[in-house]
């Protein structure tokens, strides 16, 4: 049974709402060793997507080479990834975060357009502009100048490379025939694993033992944002790109940055002033232009197709 178009619209306006949100509850787990939080949020998100494991175990069996994609996506958009926002939050606002992360339609059709030949339009490079133009300009006119501030904002950048890496991966993954729900519950079971065996590495046992000894609020936001924001979300976000497309569905991250910016004046009582309101408008803007088509070019490839 198809989800009605109208019923996924409100899943993905939900799933930018707690993702949003996640910016924030990010920040407040910042006390935590980086690998070691993203570790039980990744671990949590796992065992939330489990049960597609099992419902596809006799319906689809991955070959090896698109368990080298698996890997790849689990290593970058899901352990790199996380591992860096982490890290970033340390250092840089929510806020902030918010704005570099909603650029991830803008870097994706950068990269597409280098390394899988994709066109890039006159539409397209004015919202790389404008969305670059936002960033940048919160970043340099921020009130947190020091330079910690500006590392953390560059930590949260390559974090965002990472998820636009893994989704070209999975552009892959997804064409060669892997069903993109088996493909994201596996993929986070790998990066778990990436997390949890990197976090024995670089943590001695007192660290990791330490860590657990938490409030049970901590743990409620933990399982939040493991569950909700990064289980549940994401496959919230991949069926509405099986149901409605990737290209409609990425015009939804136009929300984020205003989602994020809201919950971290709400609840962090950081300032929303001029300056990151024009880079809000900036950005919003420019992820828009960037990741909507225009009816000209979709009515050229509809006659094109038709020539064909």
């Amino acid at each position: 049974m198809k989800i009605k178009e109208q019923h996924i619209y409100i899943i993905l306006a939900a799933v930018i709402v707690i993702w949003g949100l996640n910016t924030v509850m990010i920040k407040y787990l910042s006390f935590f060793p980086p690998a070691i939080i993203a570790a039980i949020r990744m671990t949590v998100a796992a065992l939330t997507l489990t049960p597609i494991i099992f419902a596809y175990r006799n319906k689809y069996h991955i070959t090896k080479k698109q368990w080298g994609y698996v890997a790849g996506i689990g290593a970058t958009s899901i352990a790199l990834h996380q591992i860096f926002i982490a890290w970033g939050m340390q250092m840089t606002t929510a806020g902030n975060a918010s704005l570099i992360l909603a650029l991830n339609p803008l870097v994706t059709a950068i990269l597409a357009a280098i390394f899988l030949r994709e066109s890039i339009h006159l539409r397209k490079i004015i919202g790389v502009i404008l969305g670059f133009s936002g960033v940048l300009l919160v970043v340099g006119g921020s009130t947190h100048t020091d330079m910690n501030s500006n590392i953390g904002d560059v930590i949260i950048f390559i974090s965002m490379i990472m998820y636009v890496v893994g989704g070209l991966l999975i552009r892959k993954a997804t064409s060669s025939g892997v069903p993109v729900l088996l493909l994201t519950a596996c993929s986070q079971w790998i990066g778990a694993l990436f997390l949890i065996f990197t976090s024995f590495i670089i943590y001695p046992m007192d660290t990791i033992v330490q860590s657990f000894h938490i409030d049970g609020f901590t743990w409620f936001v933990i399982g939040i944002s493991g569950m909700l924001a990064t289980g549940l979300g994401t496959l919230g976000w991949n069926m509405g790109i099986q149901r409605i497309g990737a290209s409609r569905t990425s015009i939804f991250l136009n929300g984020m940055p205003i989602a994020g910016m809201f919950f971290a004046t709400l609840l962090l009582d950081e300032p929303l002033t001029i300056v990151v309101a024009v880079a809000l408008l900036l950005t919003v803007a420019g992820v828009y232009l960037g990741s909507t088509t225009p009816k000209l070019v979709k009515r050229t490839s509809t006659l094109k197709q038709t020539e064909i």
